[in-house]
């Protein structure tokens, strides 16, 4: 062997030698549930005396992440005038959630974090610290407000023993099931969280309790709905100081199918990141198959024209012992956006939002985004859209709503393939805009609700209580534009002292009709410290195609399965409930059954109404259908029962399985 090969070989194993004693990547932890149990019925809770709060208390201060000054800059994305009369979308509901003003409910504290997720007959509210069930029809009836706590009672351990906030709703569409969350602040922390059994938010929920990633404190909990998992990210103040922040994946399918080996995996990032929000699947059509769930935050932790990108991939959604791999970390996938004056006058947020009537001045969380990162898919020969806004400071000084529309192809790509389509920041007046959320319909309108202020005197604005608006777009307006604003309440009282806390969030969402917006945050009917009240509105724009207009179908079971069966016998009925939860008649045009099930005929009395081909649901309404199963052969038998009839979403389906013996 001639010397240069020799001196070529030695250094080679040399440094195979120096990478072997390098330290390997470590690899996040596979968690599992340390709690599991089944709750009560929901409604039997909300029955149950609710404890009396004697005097006011607090929520958790604000935790802010100091972020690097900015200057002023010019925003080229301001909308500083009107784009004219708005015609285009118009308010449906409008009724009262929880607070001041709800029935047998006082407020305990503030923020009220005000959240909301809409199912296929009811829509469920939660505030710092109880929640309600609303009816999302006329008259928009609401249960009780229920201690969120209570919902864990059967759990035990610090779930049922700790109501500390910064609470989640969300709505499963693919499943037509509920999660409920909140993070525990106190002791040992950790994250509880509640999944409905069915689509009934008043039945009964399986019940999950989760360690916190490194015993730290999980501040200002975020969730988001994806296909193979739930995700959920926090900002991890530990025992005191600021971490970084933390994204976790939780096995949906095993806790819809109330498996107590669920897992958990989480990923630690760094301090120079923070506020990280989940992308939340709001469309019907999935992600791309394989696409993995991605998260974005940071603002203002690079400069003020970029955004971090996150991702989870779960690495075989078959068996979650082999973990997951999360990018983004140090903050190496950057979405480029145009460049912003952070709100307050380039604080990055803080006490700077005036209120009619007094002094104080309301707080402006401007040190990250909004909930949610909400997703939505064209489909086939579509593109891929993500939502999220934050507050910045327009031209005239006062905070405006920075939304940003981020697209990426209709196929499974990377975070880093991902960018921005369109971004505008709405301050038409001097009036200031702050704690907003956005959504987008299946024609393409996207609506973004905030509360609005103007105190006393205001330059270019005009003197107003903080109030309730949106304000929407269609895909013919110009690029970064919305029309003129919609109110949907008028405040009446503004916020003193109450640690000036506002929000510290809402809630935009979209109603499975892929039309109907709901929006639901806070305001003041009196001028009152601890009095703040909730609002919960929908809306619908005139060009969707169904806009809350229409019959709408739910069904209920989704599914049914069957057991094992002797080939050739037919095993017992099964019942099958379509609810019209529209506000016009539903015309079934046929009922078709697949595989080895059979319709049943079902006799009419006073109290059941059958479901046949040609007949008519009226507007909330509903009709029953009977199968059974008489298996041909062995093994898994599989088919569906399907409805075709005059409603957006026709078809739809009901998976129907059992097995020959």
């Amino acid at each position: 062997m001639c010397k240069e090969r020799r001196i070529i070989t030695f250094c080679l194993a040399v440094a195979a030698l120096l990478l072997c004693s390098l330290p390997l990547a470590a690899q996040d932890a596979v968690n599992h549930a340390v709690r599991f149990a089944v709750s009560q019925p929901l409604g039997e809770l909300a029955k149950l005396p609710q404890s009396p709060h004697y005097g006011f208390h607090e929520a958790n201060p604000v935790r802010r992440i100091a972020k690097p000054s900015v200057g002023p800059i010019v925003d080229s994305a301001e909308q500083s005038t009107l784009l004219g009369p708005q015609t285009n979308y118009s308010n449906i509901a409008n009724f009262l959630g929880v607070g001041n003003g709800f029935p047998n409910y006082s407020d305990p504290d503030a923020p009220p974090d005000t959240n909301m997720a809409v199912g296929d007959t009811q829509v469920v509210q939660w505030v710092n610290v109880s929640y309600t069930v609303c009816s999302k029809t006329s008259p928009y009836t609401c249960g009780p407000a229920i201690e969120g706590n209570t919902l864990w009672n059967n759990l035990g351990g610090i779930c049922s023993a700790n109501n500390d906030g910064d609470i989640i709703a969300q709505w499963d569409t693919q499943a037509h099931r509920w999660l409920l969350a909140q993070n525990v602040f106190t002791g040992n922390y950790g994250v509880c969280v509640a999944i409905s059994t069915t689509n009934d938010a008043t039945g009964t929920y399986y019940l999950y309790e989760f360690p916190a990633v490194n015993n730290g404190f999980p501040d200002y909990p975020k969730w988001g709905v994806w296909v193979n998992n739930y995700g959920e990210t926090w900002n991890n103040f530990g025992t005191g100081n600021f971490v970084g922040p933390v994204f976790c994946a939780y096995n949906r399918t095993k806790m819809l199918a109330g498996d107590n080996t669920a897992e958990q995996i989480c990923h630690q990032y760094t301090s120079s990141e923070d506020s990280l929000l989940p992308g939340d699947l709001d469309s019907p059509t999935l992600p791309p198959s394989g696409e993995d769930q991605f998260a974005i935050g940071s603002v203002g932790d690079v400069d003020n024209s970029h955004l971090s990108l996150y991702s989870v991939h779960i690495n075989d959604p078959g068996d979650w012992t082999k973990g997951a791999t999360f990018t983004g970390d140090n903050n190496d996938q950057l979405i480029a956006i145009t460049p912003f004056t952070p709100a307050c006058n380039g604080a990055y947020g803080g006490d700077c939002v005036p209120q009619k009537g007094i002094t104080d001045k309301a707080d402006s969380l401007g040190d990250r985004l909004m909930y949610r990162f909400a997703y939505w898919n064209d489909g086939s020969g579509g593109v891929q859209h993500w939502l999220v806004n934050f507050d910045v400071t327009a031209s005239g000084g006062q905070n405006g709503v920075r939304w940003e529309e981020i697209t990426g192809p209709e196929s499974a790509v990377p975070p880093t393939s991902l960018s921005l389509f369109q971004d505008g920041t709405y301050a038409p007046d001097g009036n200031w805009r702050w704690m907003g959320s956005v959504a987008r319909d299946k024609a393409g309108d996207i609506l973004v609700g905030y509360s609005e202020s103007c105190g006393s005197t205001c330059s270019g604005g005009t003197p107003m209580y903080p109030s309730i608006f949106v304000a929407g777009r269609t895909p013919s307006d110009p690029a970064g534009t919305l029309e003129a604003e919609l109110e949907l309440v008028t405040g009446s009282g503004s916020q003193p002292d109450t640690s000036d806390r506002w929000g510290d969030y809402s809630a935009m969402r979209i109603d499975q009709d892929g039309c109907t917006f709901w929006y639901t945050t806070e305001y003041y009917q009196v001028t009152q410290t601890f009095d703040w009240s909730t609002q919960i509105g929908s809306f619908s724009f005139a060009g969707c195609g169904g806009g809350g207009g229409g019959p709408q179908v739910s069904l209920t079971p989704t599914s049914l399965k069957w057991g094992k069966v002797l080939v050739g016998s037919t095993a017992g009925k099964k019942k099958v409930t379509l609810t019209n939860t529209g506000n016009a008649d539903l015309n079934i045009s046929t009922i078709t059954p697949s595989g080895d099930f059979a319709l049943v005929v079902v006799k009419k009395t006073k109290k059941v109404t059958p479901c046949v081909n040609g007949s008519t649901v009226a507007p909330g309404a509903s009709c029953i259908v009977d199968v059974d199963f008489t298996p041909t052969q062995t093994g898994l038998r599989t088919g569906s029962l399907q409805f075709t009839d005059n409603a957006p979403n026709s078809p739809q389906s009901v998976g129907l399985s059992g097995t020959g013996k």
